[in-house]
Parts: structure tokens; C-alpha cells; sequence
């Protein structure tokens, strides 16, 4: 069973406020105290209930929504352009590189012995290589070297699809479940074709190092290390610099060559460590990049005429998308009594992850970012851009498929489980990590800003909503929840595209110190290295660079060994 949307990471419920330092989950702001937003706990979970909704602004009552979305090439407001699309869920990918946890539970709140059970957090791939081919052969093909791919894609798109194994039930075929190391991986379709790219790219350099003959392990430790190397180097100069803004990459990234200027974030011990600021909230920005739906090639979401009927939760509710949702509660994996067209017709209704990949649904990358030559299509320039990052979630993520049991429950919302995770995990108030920053006071965020008390626009309903929140739950004054501050940050500061000052701190200081921390990066090992495999630019790789180089459109001069 998939571990479910909003649910605590096991181990982080027993994070201390010490001084410790060699747990894989820690704190970056242990002197500062916790913030509640009640005299009791009844209170608290209210108040934030009440403020989740107004970020998912959940319905009051079933019935047809109407469009949630638009068609392919017509202006969407709600858009980020300055970040394709591929940049969220590339995001997803990395949060899998540096946790993992194969028995998350949402009711497991108290387990110190939980501590011992995660990754070591690095940035090194080890949800693509697993333990290696010694110990986890099944992910490797029968060299031991190479990477195990699936099935090659039919319709036109250059597509892989993952490895999968074979299930049967009463002797009938089921759902084929995907062997990598990694299985949230296989979540959705987007993230999993994200992963494919990955076995592919090692499987390429692997093959131009060993250079058509039978790759040796030195051939495959060559590769898995500049595999790695340049999958770093696109999370601190590619990544980065989108997600934060300019600014604060230069202040602490710095740039290519350097080391980072890690004021906030220093790990310690025999281990780096996840902080719960980061886990909990301020890496927890990618929610709001996400798009109700998406077009996947020039076959599949990319019609600009007919829109299609989608069930998107349990309660009857149905809403007009004009590209495939990210996802809907309608699943032929979890529908009994249905007939094989209409588990067809249930599987094509969205991006589910947790099976195979459908006839024509590669992902032509071209509609997701830009920059990609590897297309076999003609695509609507630029690629889909996320959305915004601010204080609204799409409305899919407020019916969490993997919580359709608990209809009409508030926890079906990916916001309110933010807002309640944060909470539990005792994380400081918004405010109170800004100060302890030295953010400029006029970058500090106040109540106005954050409860739209400055708006006195009386027909926006959700300026309406949130002063009468912050009215009826006096706590929030001056103590907004930390997520929620970040997000508010992005859309003030950040103009919606990227981070504000706090949250782009936490969440540079920490990616760029885990890589930093890992002996065997590029950072800890040689600090002036630059990529080696061809790209656009020359002495740097981005993830369009390495998606050209795994599907064969990159340029094959230079050699991508060297270093």
C-alpha cells in the first residue's frame, strides 16, 4: 500500500529539542518555542482546519464545479512562468532521495525507536541504485551494471516505462508493481517517468564508459559517480536558483566553484540530518506548485476543444478538465465489480500512480520543460509552467485519493494535513523564524499581510475569509503557522515565483548541506569540478541537459568521462 498524502514521516514525531545532533531528523531552531494556536488542543486543530480550508477552499456542498482548469495554450493567471512544470515534480524526486520510510503511518505519533529505521539523508540517488547490484539485484539487468528498464512505450513517444514485476490474484494477472528502490516513485505517472529517465541516463553514461564492452563494477562505480555529480549539480545551480530566487542562491549557494555559506544548517555527528522545518513546511512549497492537470504529449491532455468529464472524489463531484487531472478517487486498482472497459475508462480519468503505463502515455518532455530536442511531437511554446507559489492549493488536492475512506473528513485536504502536521510537530511560528533570521523588518511579514487585512476589496471572498479567520481565532495573531507564512512569503516577496527570504533560506541551506556534508559529493571531493556530459551551456547541466543526454539527443563530442 502507498504511503498517503499529508502523512507524517515515521520518526519525526520524536524529534528532541536538545542539542543532539546524530538522529536523522533534527531541528534547526531548537530555542524556539512551539506554536499553539489554542487554549487546548480542540481549539488548535480548529483553528487550523478553518485556515486549511480557506487554502484548499474546500466546497460546502457537492455538486459540478464547473472548469478547473484550462486548455493547452490558453493564459492561465494562476501560472508560474518563470518555472516549467517538470521543476514540481523533479522536487518530489529529490524529497524521495533524502527520506524514506516504508511503514509511514498517519496515527504514529510516538515511536523514538522509528530513529534508527531512514536513509542516511544524501543526495545520492540511492532511490535509483537501491543497496547496489550485490544486494539488490532485481534492479539490475543480468551485467549487474546496467539498470533494469520496462517496457518501451507504444504511439510515437520515445518512452520507457518502469520494471515491473508480475501479480496475480486467483490466477488472473493484476496490477504489475514497479522494482525500483524507491516505490513512491511510482506515485504518479509524471514522477515515475522522472525516475525512468534516471535508469536511462546511468544506463548511457554507463555505456559511453565502457564503450561497447561488457561493463566492468569500476565501469559501473564510474558512472554511478557521475550520474551522481551531475544529478548535484542540477539540484544547487538548476534547482535552486528557480526555487529561491537570485538572491538568496548567491547568498548562500554562492555559485559554481565555491562552497556554501551555511549560517543556519550545520550537520553534525555521524550523519547529516532532515530538520522539520524543512520536511514539515518550507519544502512543503511544491503543494502549491502543482496543476490540476496536465498534457502529457500531442495525444494525450492536449486537446483544446473538447473538454472531459472527470470524477475527482467520492462524493459524486464531477468537474470539467480539459488535460488529465493529477490524479481522481476513481481507481479500477481499488474498484470492485467493474467491467474491464470501465476499469480502462477509470485507469485513463488521471495520473494515478501504482501501475503500468498506458498505451500513448510516454511523456513527450517537451511539455514540461524547456530546452528539451528530444521530441517526437510539435509542442505549445514555452512547456506548461507550475503554478504559483502562494496560499492556494488546486482543487484535487483537496480529495486525497489515497484517504477516500474518511469522506467528508477534513484530513482528505493536503492543506489542513500540513497545517495539522506542523502543529504536532511542534514547529515555531512563521514570524518568530524570521526574526531569528535577521530578516529586514520590512521583509517580515505581519498580520495584515499575512490575513489580507489590507485588502479592502469587499468582493474578494477570500480576503473576506481570511480576516475573519485571524477575527475568530485571535491565536494566529502574530503567530502565523510556519507553512502557511512561507507560502505567504512566496506570494508577497516572492511575486508568486519563487521562494521568500526564510523559506528560500531553510530550504538552500539545507539541500546545499547535504550535499556538502556527503563525503563523497562533488562538493566535498572537488569543489571546482564542472560537468563533463554535454550540454547547452558548456561547464554547466540542467535537467533538460540530462533528459537530451538519457533519450540520445545531446551532442556526442567531448568526453564525458573525464573527472
Amino acid at each position: 500500500m502507498s504511503p498517503r498524502h499529508g502523512t507524517p514521516v515515521r520518526g519525526l514525531s520524536n524529534v528532541p529539542r536538545s542539542s543532539v545532533r546524530d538522529q536523522r531528523f533534527g531541528r534547526l531552531f531548537r530555542d524556539l518555542p512551539p506554536a499553539v494556536f489554542g487554549e487546548s488542543d480542540e481549539q488548535s486543530r480548529n483553528a487550523l482546519i478553518a485556515l486549511g480550508r480557506s487554502i484548499s477552499q474546500l466546497p460546502e456542498k457537492p455538486g459540478p464545479k464547473g472548469e478547473l482548469d484550462k486548455a493547452l495554450g490558453v493564459p492561465d493567471p494562476d501560472e508560474n512562468l518563470e518555472i516549467p512544470s517538470g521543476y514540481t515534480y523533479f522536487g518530489q524526486f529529490v524529497d524521495h532521495d533524502i527520506t524514506f520510510d516504508p511503514a509511514s503511518s498517519l496515527d504514529r505519533f510516538n515511536d523514538p525507536d522509528a530513529l534508527q529505521d531512514f536513509r542516511t539523508p544524501r543526495l545520492d540517488l540511492d532511490s535509483v541504485y537501491g543497496s547496489g547490484p550485490d544486494d539488490q539485484p532485481f534492479l539490475y539487468a543480468e551485467d549487474g551494471a546496467h539498470l533494469l528498464l520496462g517496457k518501451p512505450t507504444d504511439g510515437g513517444i520515445d518512452g520507457v516505462d518502469l520494471p515491473r514485476n508480475r501479480h496475480f490474484k486467483n490466477g488472473v494477472e493484476k496490477s504489475r508493481l514497479a522494482l525500483i528502490g524507491d516505490k513512491r516513485n511510482d506515485e504518479n505517472i509524471i514522477v515515475s517517468q522522472l525516475h525512468s529517465l534516471f535508469l536511462r541516463f546511468h544506463n548511457r553514461v554507463l555505456d559511453r564508459i565502457s564503450a561497447g564492452r561488457e561493463p566492468t563494477s569500476t565501469d559501473f562505480q564510474r558512472a554511478q559517480q557521475l550520474v551522481r555529480w551531475h544529478y548535484q549539480w542540477i539540484v544547487l545551480h538548476d534547482f535552486l536558483p528557480r526555487i529561491v530566487g537570485t538572491e538568496t542562491y548567491k547568498q548562500v549557494v554562492v555559485g559554481p566553484g565555491e562552497l556554501p555559506v551555511l549560517n543556519l544548517y550545520k550537520p553534525g555527528g555521524r550523519y547529516a540530518f532532515i530538520p522539520v522545518e524543512f520536511s514539515t513546511a518550507a519544502y512543503r512549497y511544491g503543494h502549491s506548485q502543482v496543476r490540476p492537470s496536465y498534457a502529457l504529449n500531442q495525444f494525450v491532455g492536449s486537446s483544446t476543444t473538447d473538454p472531459t468529464l472527470h470524477p475527482v472524489d467520492n462524493d459524486g463531484n464531477t468537474a470539467v478538465f480539459f488535460r488529465v487531472p493529477i490524479f481522481s478517487a476513481a481507481n479500477s486498482l481499488a474498484a470492485d465489480g467493474v467491467s474491464e472497459d470501465q476499469a480502462l475508462a477509470l485507469d485513463r480519468a488521471n495520473l494515478n500512480g501504482f501501475r503500468e503505463l498506458p498505451d500513448s502515455w510516454a511523456i513527450d518532455w517537451g511539455y514540461f520543460l524547456d530546452d528539451v530536442t528530444a521530441l517526437a511531437s510539435p509542442v505549445a511554446k514555452p512547456a506548461q509552467r507550475s503554478y504559483k507559489i502562494d496560499t492556494q492549493l488546486v482543487e484535487p488536492l483537496e480529495n486525497l485519493p489515497d484517504h477516500k475512506g474518511e469522506k467528508g473528513s477534513p484530513l482528505r485536504s493536503l492543506a489542513i494535513l500540513n497545517l495539522l502536521r506542523g502543529w504536532r510537530f511542534e514547529l515555531p511560528s512563521g514570524q518568530s523564524v524570521a526574526r531569528y533570521l535577521s530578516i529586514k523588518k520590512a521583509d517580515i511579514l505581519d498580520d495584515d499581510d499575512l490575513f489580507d487585512r489590507k485588502n479592502v476589496d469587499p468582493d474578494n471572498t477570500l480576503a473576506e475569509r481570511r480576516k475573519q479567520i485571524l477575527k475568530d481565532n485571535p491565536a494566529f495573531a502574530d503567530n502565523a503557522p510556519l507553512w502557511f507564512y512561507i507560502l505567504k512569503e512566496a506570494e508577497i516577496l516572492g511575486k508568486g515565483e519563487h521562494l521568500g527570504p526564510a523559506g528560500g533560506t531553510i530550504v538552500a541551506e539545507v539541500l546545499a548541506g547535504l550535499i556538502l556534508a556527503d563525503g563523497q559529493s562533488f562538493l566535498s571531493q572537488w569543489p571546482e569540478w564542472k560537468p563533463t556530459l554535454p550540454g547547452k551551456q558548456t561547464d554547466h547541466f540542467t535537467l533538460s541537459d540530462l533528459i537530451n543526454f538519457a533519450t540520445g539527443a545531446a551532442p556526442r563530442s567531448g568526453d564525458p568521462t573525464a573527472g
